[in-house]
């Protein structure tokens, strides 16, 4: 039996992708072709988000629910090909998707959301391309064990081809990131330090996605768009936030538009 196997002869991490398959129910030839993660904690609104977005672009789908453990994520069938849409908030069961999703076949992972500012020069709105993500996370620690500096390297080429599917009108800033799953926990001082190291945002997810995606040697990219400003003093609720929204709005169509032409290229 499945679980047998685990605990007398390995652990999951040696689990095949047949026996996922069989564990979930899943038919023997089923496949994943991409994952698209949305950053955030509110499944409903994003799921209805990403529907009216394909059935503006003219796209015709179908959203399935998934089994038992994968119900976090929807299933999106599109030409025939399955793709997975998680709404994650932070990176513990989110590692364990993309390594599924990995497992399954995907061709490329893309993470969207929003992430907290560290750069003095940038506003609410504006897209950051992380050119790497710091993580220090168990779930980047134990999937790209060599990487002793904690920089985590998205796909160069994914990431361009993402970006150039922006409208130029809107400001797209290329520098590193730092995931921080504690958000909470975050101190003014941790903000200051974090900008004064050189990173242009920090948030909970990306640093999982590519590290998960880097071992399994799955293209992986991020597209985060700059919510709150922390290094000017902005946070959620305040007033700059708020005057932004529709902004913000404006520039997550863009966001889920050209994740979902880069997903199905």
């Amino acid at each position: 039996m499945l679980v047998s196997k685990c605990y007398n002869n390995s652990m999951y991490k040696e689990f095949t992708a047949p026996e996922w398959r069989k564990l979930f129910k899943l038919p023997d030839d089923y496949s994943v072709s991409g994952i698209l993660v949305y950053g955030a904690w509110d499944k409903p609104k994003q799921t209805s988000i990403l529907e009216k977005h394909l059935a503006d672009m003219g796209i015709e789908f179908q959203l399935n629910p998934l089994p038992d453990f994968l119900s976090g994520m929807s299933e999106l069938v599109i030409d025939g090909k399955h793709y997975w849409f998680a709404v994650a908030y932070g990176g513990a069961i989110l590692s364990e998707y993309v390594h599924l999703a990995c497992m399954f076949g995907s061709r490329k992972n893309i993470l969207i959301g929003s992430c907290g500012g560290l750069f003095e020069q940038m506003n609410s709105g504006d897209f950051i391309l992380p050119t790497y993500v710091n993580g220090n996370e168990s779930s980047t620690r134990l999937y790209q064990r060599e990487v002793s500096d904690h920089k985590h390297m998205p796909d160069q080429a994914l990431g361009d081809s993402l970006t150039n599917r922006i409208d130029a009108k809107y400001k797209i800033h290329r520098g590193p990131t730092i995931t921080c799953q504690a958000m909470m926990g975050e101190t003014l001082q941790d903000i200051k330090d974090w900008s004064a190291a050189g990173y242009f945002g920090v948030e909970m997810e990306a640093a999982t996605v590519i590290a998960v995606s880097n071992h399994f040697k799955v293209p992986a990219t991020a597209l985060l768009v700059v919510g709150d400003n922390l290094i000017k003093g902005e946070a959620v609720g305040g007033e700059g936030y708020e005057n932004a929204r529709v902004f913000r709005e404006e520039v997550r169509v863009q966001q889920y538009h050209a994740a979902i032409l880069e997903l199905l290229k």
